[in-house]
């Protein structure tokens, strides 16, 4: 009995040495973010987005930051990016909504907590997700003068700023029994 005592606890030990190596191999793989361009930073630099007057932030709005994620959308992908516009990313009802954000319009993201849901949608869509890490978090955040979000820094700004979350799974009754439904495969990051 002892050992099959050690013998599993070997086991035990060795499975999660190996997921933490497996999970320190995926962050080490993770691309760092690029940096904001200096314009990007000097004119984050020059507001304070939480002070700002509608009126304002409109204005800033059509003058330094569309311009500016405009530029970085078409480089990836012109054709589609070519008329981007306040309802790119506000949506459809943007005036109707007063351009609030995060845009119930835009592809709804996994929970903060769904690890698999992310790294779902990292496996669907490499392209988007490093694009959108890489480059428009970071520079939306310097264009509002804001700190970027991050693991250390988990009030800065980031995706669900502009993105919603997905509904959380509903936990299931201890009548009911059983595990809730799981998303059908590709389901996380809905519309993407």
């Amino acid at each position: 009995m002892n050992k099959v005592s050690v013998v599993s606890f070997g086991l035990v030990s060795l499975l999660a040495s190996a997921t933490f190596a497996a999970d320190e191999k995926a962050k080490a793989a993770a691309p760092a973010p690029a940096a904001p361009s200096p314009e990007a930073v000097a004119a984050g630099k020059k507001i304070n987005w939480d002070k700002m007057d509608e009126n304002a932030k409109k204005a800033y709005m059509k003058k330094t930051v569309l311009p500016t994620m405009k530029k970085l959308f078409v480089a990836v992908d012109k054709k589609h990016y070519a008329n981007m516009n306040c309802q790119t990313c506000h949506g459809e009802k943007a005036a109707e909504r007063k351009f609030k954000m995060p845009s119930p319009e835009l592809p709804k993201l996994p929970q903060p907590t769904d690890r698999a849901g992310f790294m779902a949608l990292a496996q669907k869509k490499p392209e988007v997700v490093k694009f959108m890490g890489t480059q428009v978090k970071p520079t939306m955040a310097a264009l509002l003068g804001k700190a970027e979000w991050s693991e250390s820094n988990p009030t800065g700004w980031g995706c669900y700023n502009c993105h919603t979350k997905e509904e959380a799974a509903a936990a299931p009754t201890p009548a009911m029994g059983g595990k809730p439904a799981a998303p059908a495969p590709g389901a996380p990051g809905k519309g993407w």
